[in-house]
Formats: C-alpha cells, structure tokens, sequence
C-alpha cells in the first residue's frame, strides 16, 4: 500500500492548478498557428486574385480606347497592365488581348490576338460569345489573365493556384469602320481589318 505521505503528495498534485494554463495553452498554439497562417495564405491569394481581374479590365479597357495598334503599343498595353499586379511578381501572369468581330450572321471570329506568356488565339477561329455580344457587325475586345499563385507559407493551401482566366469583354469606343463590311473596330496595323480573315 501507499504512504500516508505518497498519498498526501498525489492529492496536492492532483488540487495543484499551477501551470494548466500552459498546458492548455501548448495544446492550442498549434491550432492557432495554422489558423493564422491559413488567414495569410488567403488573404494574400484573394489579393492576387482581384489583381489579376484588374489586369484583365485594363488590358480589354486600354485596347478597347485606341483606333489602331502597333505591335509596340500591345506591349506597351500588356506592360501597364502588369504593374497593376504589384506588389506580386508579374513573371506567372499569362495574357491575351484579341479582337473578336461579329459577322451578319453572329458568328464571332477572331480578328488578331496577341498574347505574353500565354496563347494567342488563331486568326479565324470562331469564339463563343456570351449571347447579349453577339450583335451581328460589332465587335468586341476580349482579354483574359491568368497567374500561377504560389502561396506563402503552403499550411493550408498547397502547390500552385492558377487565378484568373476568365474572359472580360470591352466595346471598341475609339473605333474605324473598316473592311468590307464595314464593322467598327480596333486595327492592328500589322493584319487586314476584318471580316477578311487572310
């Protein structure tokens, strides 16, 4: 049998509360930690991604200003729209700006495209437009950004995270009527005016 004494020892420890708050505490950090960093993880990709929806809109808005574009000043276009992605590296970004025109009969082609890290879109090729778009001897400035988004501390979100990719489409408002059917849009100097697709 125990002591008196061993028995009166376990008894104290067992009243003793000194030090459950550090216990407690060492059981919860872990917890906390991942909750924290998980909320940085997030946080920063929800950032990235609104940037990459910003760099989406100034890509359709800028081309959509011009009356012509030169192959400089689609770089130019694709350089402005990469600083809207700062603090965050411009290196992953993928980017195509193209100029879709609508036939008489609503069939969307693609007039020019131009891409930076991505893939342009082939002269020619029919392109599905949302219906509302499809307004036959129109045209219409599509662009699309996506960014690989590596996060942070990789605790709760693991491996890469691609953002963005969704088309944004913009109206040519400082179009020529140009071409054989005379379609209002955005010429790239080096390419025909559409729907002369050659």
């Amino acid at each position: 049998m125990l002591s008196t004494r061993v028995k009166q020892r376990l008894a104290a420890f067992r009243q003793d509360r000194k030090g459950v708050a550090l216990v407690e505490f060492a059981v919860a950090l872990p917890v906390m930690l991942v909750a924290y960093l998980g909320t940085v993880d997030v946080t920063q990709m929800v950032m990235a991604s609104r940037k990459v929806t910003q760099l989406t809109s100034a890509l359709a808005d800028l081309t959509a200003r011009a009356q012509q574009v030169a192959p400089a000043d689609v770089n130019s276009i694709f350089d402005a729209a990469q600083m809207i992605l700062a603090p965050f590296s411009s290196t992953p970004v993928k980017m195509v700006i193209s100029n879709v025109v609508i036939d008489s009969t609503g069939v969307a082609r693609v007039c020019w495209s131009s891409q930076r890290n991505g893939l342009a879109l082939t002269r020619g090729a029919t392109v599905a437009l949302p219906t509302a778009l499809k307004v036959p001897n129109t045209s219409v400035i599509m662009a699309q950004a996506s960014y690989a988004y590596t996060p942070i501390t990789s605790y709760v979100i693991t491996g890469t995270v691609t953002l963005g990719n969704a088309p944004i489409y913009t109206r040519p408002r400082g179009a020529q009527a140009v071409g054989s059917a005379s379609i209002e849009q955005v010429v790239r100097t080096d390419a025909n005016p559409c729907p002369s697709f050659s």
